[in-house]
């Protein structure tokens, strides 16, 4: 447990608190270790068949939501805080505008989608070519009519449109509060609330139309009004989980925020996580029990496709994603805890991952048996595509998915390491730092 000792606030000079060679270091090594990951990745996908190419697109597609969706979480994690002017979070609100680094290079990464769609390639988004035989017939005239929003380049101009602005608010907020550590300017703070609350909706707005265009539109027919907050819920989520494992590491009596990051700060951090383990629950539910109950051919096609699978996954989400860390988070004890915190931020980090891949891989599998029945099962062709659709169910992880995952994954790290390296992690003169330091929990 970290116990704050007595610590003078003034004078504190930022530089003490950059991480310099011992961040800068990782990010050679991950840079690395993400070029080698994709490649792999990639000379698997596209050197191969139609099946090849379209499951390395929908792993590549899965694992740049996931973590596109722990940026998202820690830009919002800033916005909130200073909207509701929380004196808590000044010595952890760092490290989050610190990972909404990682935006540039996300939206390099969201490169090979846009181009997919561009080319017209429908084994990861069907209606890019909605002639292209990937459309079942029965279905086509709704993809068609959708036409007006789902088309390549209007989907290429979202895309931009979104990281425009999510960079433009993540440098905004990170420069003016690095800015402000060394003027220590009190209107700044004044400033972020004000400016914060109007662009909560926009943020909200591109989210959710992300989500849809990334991984709702893998299925062009289905749609869900919910599905924007799911994503929202889990990716905020994740962060929550990632900023607990951070904060453990950084606040260690041997780390650099040791004594500025207390118990009182992994409780509040065990809070949101245990609230939005609630809040993704609700919503996952929620959005379940809508599409039952109404029993629309367009939106239960989703589950339908995704029979077999389906039951086990949410088997699987209810026991491990919500109950396991619902039962560990609930008490205070285990909030205050930061090594158990640690175990279930990993833990909670890992679930969003699966979560993330049953949304987007199974997509593949329809793409599959469309191949399937243009080729004939009769051919080579045919019975390579039937055995890889139904064995997908029970193989649904291997070396594409897994070198998807260490090429973005590393790529991220290194974008996060060199913000880390780069800048102070503390808020040195934030004016509610002393608050920050001195707040209990009731």
């Amino acid at each position: 447990m970290s116990h704050s000792p007595s610590i003078s606030l003034e004078g504190l000079n930022p530089e003490k608190f950059t991480l310099g060679a011992r961040a800068g270091s990782l990010v050679g090594r991950f840079l690395v270790v993400g070029i080698v990951g994709l490649a792999v990745a990639a000379a698997l996908g596209l050197t191969g068949d139609q099946g090849d190419l379209s499951r390395f697109l929908h792993a590549y597609t899965t694992v740049y939501v996931y973590f596109t969706s722990i940026a998202l979480g820690a830009l919002f994690f800033v916005l909130i805080n200073h909207v509701t002017s929380a004196g808590w979070s000044v010595t952890t609100r760092r490290i989050a505008e610190l990972v909404t680094g990682a935006f540039p290079l996300l939206a390099l990464l969201s490169l090979p989608l846009i181009i997919a769609a561009l080319m017209g390639t429908a084994e990861i988004y069907p209606w890019a070519n909605p002639d292209g035989g990937l459309v079942p017939e029965g279905v086509a005239h709704l993809v068609h009519k959708k036409a007006g929003f789902l088309n390549a380049k209007f989907f290429a101009a979202r895309m931009v449109l979104y990281f425009v602005i999510w960079i433009a608010m993540a440098a905004w907020f990170k420069s003016r509060s690095l800015a402000q550590d060394l003027s220590g300017d009190p209107a700044i703070t004044n400033l972020f609330k004000k400016r914060s609350a109007p662009m909560i909706p926009v943020f909200a707005l591109t989210l959710t139309f992300f989500a849809l265009d990334l991984l709702m539109s893998l299925d062009p027919v289905w749609y869900s009004t919910i599905f924007g907050v799911y994503y929202f819920a889990g990716g905020f989520l994740c962060f929550m989980a990632l900023l607990g494992i951070l904060a453990k590491k950084f606040g260690a009596e041997d780390g650099i925020l040791s004594g500025f990051i207390r118990d009182e700060h992994y409780h509040d951090i065990g809070k949101l996580t245990f609230a939005f383990v609630m809040f993704w629950g609700y919503i996952a539910f929620s959005q379940y029990i809508l599409i039952w109950y109404a029993n629309i051919p367009e939106e239960t096609a989703w589950y339908h496709e995704r029979e077999g699978l389906f039951w086990g996954h949410v088997g699987v989400l209810f026991l491990l994603k919500f109950l396991v860390p619902f039962v560990g988070l609930i008490s205070r004890h285990m909030k205050r805890h930061p090594q158990r915190l640690v175990i279930f931020g990993g833990w909670v980090m890992v679930m969003h991952f699966y979560d993330m891949f049953f949304l987007g891989m199974p997509s593949h599998l329809n793409t599959l048996h469309y191949l399937e029945a243009q080729a004939g099962p009769a051919t080579e062709a045919g019975k390579a595509w039937h055995h890889a659709a139904e064995s997908f169910a029970s193989m649904p992880f291997g070396i594409m998915e897994l070198a998807c995952l260490i090429g973005i994954g590393g790529l991220f790290v290194a974008a996060v390491a060199k913000s880390f390296a780069s800048h102070s992690i503390l808020a040195v003169r934030d004016p509610r730092l002393p608050e920050s330091m001195t707040f209990h929990n009731p």
